[in-house]
């Protein structure tokens, strides 16, 4: 127990040097107090900015917009094709829960065990990613006073058990018939895939962006607009992935549509894409 608490020291007093080292690495980041320590906020500061080139920046920018774009055609397949039930927008499960427990049933309602399925499989995708996170960082959790890459090896990994969850969705998906059981094993593949992407992007601590439910982004784009505080930069991203989900919620329909069988076929090409490009083009060797 001596050693334990010893140990947890160290960690402190390391964390500690490292949101120093943010603050002399960009002494115009905005601090806050908190107790005499001193946090970055990452709610207003894109801390990958203290060390990642813009060059990089700009490409991280532009993976979020597309996996943007590929949960909003996977929200569309899903929601046109199994009822009224989210896999990403857990807020709207939340609250088709709700429904259910009142007793509105299908067509008017959702299928509450259905919504239920989405709710877990997200839960335990979350989970997931939050261990991947966790022991690939190398410490008991998450800290906003980390100095983080732009796009850590982390990340790609959560995304990739992601992206095999949605492989399995497209397997199932083109060779098994329509059944009310397999319309709750493809709900729960893209909930878990999603509960994974969620915490993964999550965890770069990019202001104001979740690229599976635009709630909290619309909130920073408005915000931003009223207030005229938003940089170029900031302003394209946030713009960028409520276009990117709108964008892929029209094609999703469209697709459908036009070519049922082959529909998730474009949102995984795309999410392999993210992966592979930040694989390859994001790699960096951790800032000290």
């Amino acid at each position: 127990m001596q050693w334990s608490g010893l140990e947890t020291a160290h960690r402190r007093r390391a964390r500690l040097e490292r949101s120093r080292d943010v603050e002399r690495v960009s002494p115009t980041l905005p601090v806050q107090s908190n107790g005499g320590a001193e946090l970055v906020d990452d709610r207003r500061v894109d801390l990958a900015a203290a060390h990642a080139s813009p060059e990089l920046l700009v490409i991280r920018d532009r993976l979020l917009v597309a996996l943007a774009f590929s949960s909003g055609i996977f929200e569309a397949i899903c929601f046109l094709s199994f009822g009224k039930v989210f896999t990403a927008f857990q807020t709207g499960n939340l609250v088709f829960l709700g429904l259910g427990a009142a007793g509105t049933r299908p067509p008017a309602g959702p299928d509450p065990v259905r919504v239920v399925i989405s709710l877990a499989a997200f839960a335990v995708g979350a989970a997931l990613a939050a261990r991947i996170l966790t022991a690939l960082n190398g410490d008991d959790e998450i800290e906003d006073t980390e100095i983080f890459e732009a796009w850590p090896q982390r990340v790609s990994i959560a995304l990739g058990v992601a992206l095999v969850a949605q492989v399995g969705f497209l397997v199932v998906w083109m060779t098994m018939s329509p059944s009310s059981p397999v319309s709750n094993i493809l709900v729960a593949l893209n909930a878990f895939a999603m509960g994974l992407q969620m915490n993964a992007i999550r965890s770069l601590h990019v202001p104001g962006i979740s690229t599976t439910a635009a709630t909290a982004t619309y909130i920073s784009w408005v915000t931003g607009i009223t207030t005229w505080t938003h940089k170029a930069a900031a302003a394209r991203r946030l713009t960028g992935v409520l276009v990117g989900m709108a964008a892929g919620a029209f094609v999703g329909n469209w697709l459908l549509n036009h070519a049922h069988t082959y529909a998730p076929v474009l949102p995984v090409a795309v999410i392999a894409l993210v992966v592979a490009i930040a694989s390859v083009t994001l790699k960096q060797e951790p800032a000290r």
